[in-house]
């Protein structure tokens, strides 16, 4: 063969080998994209949000520790277990998973969760104060309320003040659960009497004592706040009585934090000293003066459970507290008669209450929304919400109950609740202890009287930012002899920051001299 034919024979060749493995190298690639996409989308499945690898196939409720005695919420899950079984072969089983008894400490694990992305709950049981929070960082699913579920719409089957608080941005995030507002638990067996106003009320809890909760803590900052609010409100109180052409009008010189707008205004018309002199009233309420010497009446005084034990053993005769702590002292008892009579009474707040309460969510990580909407449903329900209010003292949230336990002879005790379910589960109080239907009538008056009156905190996504530097301001001026005035415009800036997501580095509580 010649030269040039067998070159030529040669580039035949190469050329019709090379388009072969082209097209079996194009081959083996298509195959591998396939087979590459084909295992993509099957561990995109297993890892996606929705997916959670790893944690228990349940129906997980991130929650504050139980608040009731007889682990009556416990009790209302395992019904819901129960009633599951009977209904799919294959349930979720729902778990409590109670975090702490602290709000704060709540919420930091709550939000911890949630920014990890770890799937770690299903359903939220957040602090009202922390529904923006949650809502606006994306940690929650919308949840529109069906009337259906409800069996009416949602305005009236509610409180309103409660329905209000899972709303932002015009937008439902949350359902209420347990409605919250402060009250005055009275002694009767001291010479204790019932005060008409917040001007009353601190004159007689000089002479008989007071407990409160004015620690470092979310109560701290929402007692400071009552303490201002009511004297702004007393303000306006005085003034009508001055004035009975100003009976309709509100007057405006009582001492202000956050406007209508949600602006701070305390460096604003004289503000800071009108705080400093409402809370100065609230603190001498604490002190007792012997030989022109102030002193605290009793550390205890200022701490949540310690102020309750202060009230309990008769060391004062007055206590602010939410409505936990009835069932904690009528189940006491040290706190009845022989003939089971209460020791103590329960009043209308004698000044201006912050609202409170814990609302339903569900998490915006859950892989079981709809499981958990309908735990959700459950756990509002008129018949479920009686039990949690009889047996343990959560303030129901659904507007009927008060309407039928304020109505005479129509109230249930957590006995006779019991004793109408099917399995007996709820655990009633001992009959020495047990809260009569009269107690829980006058309780749910007192109580729905609290939240219908009840303000709200500050709306913010930094709202525990603005909570902490709040309270480590005047905390001191309202349970110490030497707490001095901040600069209120260094402290409303900083204020204004907080409420912005910034946590400044220098002291927002430095005094006037120091600022100057």
């Amino acid at each position: 063969m010649a030269a040039g034919s067998l070159g030529a024979f040669w580039n035949r060749w190469y050329e019709r080998f090379t388009r072969f493995h082209l097209r079996l190298a194009a081959a083996c690639f298509l195959a591998g994209a396939v087979f590459v996409i084909a295992v993509s989308q099957h561990s995109g499945a297993s890892s996606s949000p929705n997916a959670c690898p790893g944690r228990p196939d349940d129906l997980v409720i991130g929650t504050g520790a139980e608040i009731g005695a007889g682990g009556v919420r416990h009790d209302v899950i395992k019904e819901w277990n129960d009633e599951q079984r009977k209904l799919k072969k294959k349930p979720l089983k729902a778990t409590l998973v109670e975090i702490s008894e602290s709000s704060d400490e709540q919420r930091s694990e709550l939000a911890a969760a949630a920014q990890s992305k770890r799937c770690a709950y299903d359903v939220l049981l957040l602090d009202v104060a922390y529904i923006t929070e949650f809502a606006r960082a994306d940690y929650l699913e919308k949840f529109e309320l069906d009337p259906e579920k409800l069996g009416g719409i949602p305005e009236r089957y509610f409180l309103r003040q409660s329905l209000g608080t899972g709303q932002v941005d015009g937008e439902r995030f949350a359902v209420p659960f347990a409605a919250d507002a402060p009250l005055l638990y009275r002694r009767t067996d001291v010479p204790a009497p019932p005060p008409q106003d917040t001007k009353r009320f601190l004159e007689l809890a000089k002479e008989h004592g007071y407990a409160a909760q004015f620690d470092d803590y979310e109560g701290g900052t929402v007692n400071l706040l009552e303490a201002i609010l009511s004297a702004q409100d007393q303000k306006a109180q005085d003034q009508k009585a001055r004035d009975q052409k100003a009976r309709d009008q509100k007057a405006d010189d009582g001492p202000v934090v956050v406007d209508d707008r949600g602006d701070v205004v305390l460096d604003e018309d004289g503000n800071g000293k009108k705080v400093m002199d409402a809370l100065g009233a609230w603190r001498d309420a604490l002190f007792t003066v012997k030989d022109d010497t102030r002193t605290l009446r009793d550390e205890s005084v200022l701490r949540e459970e310690s102020s309750l034990q202060a009230f309990r053993t008769g060391r004062v005769g007055y206590m602010r507290n939410w409505p936990f702590a009835f069932n904690r002292l009528a189940a006491d008892p040290l706190m009845r008669d022989d003939d089971g009579t209460l020791r103590f009474q329960v009043l209308s707040f004698p000044g201006t209450g912050v609202l409170g309460g814990v609302d339903l969510a569900i998490a915006k990580d859950s892989p079981h929304k709809e499981e958990a909407r309908d735990l959700i449903y459950y756990l509002v329900s008129e018949d479920v919400q009686e039990r949690l209010f009889a047996c343990a003292g959560y303030p129901p949230v659904v507007a009927a109950l008060y309407e039928r336990y304020e109505r005479s002879g129509t109230a249930r005790t957590c006995g006779e609740l019991a004793s109408e379910g099917a399995d007996g589960a709820a655990r009633p109080a001992e009959r020495d202890t047990e809260i009569t239907g009269g107690q829980l009538a006058r309780f749910a008056r007192e109580v729905h009287q609290a939240v219908d009156h009840a303000r709200p905190r500050p709306m913010s996504a930094y709202y525990a930012t603005f909570s902490q530097v709040f309270r480590s301001c005047l905390l001191p001026v309202a349970t110490t002899t030497s707490g001095a005035a901040p600069d209120f415009r260094h402290f409303s800036d900083a204020l204004r920051d907080a409420l912005n997501g910034r946590l400044r580095s220098d002291d927002p509580c430095r005094s006037p001299a120091q600022a100057g």
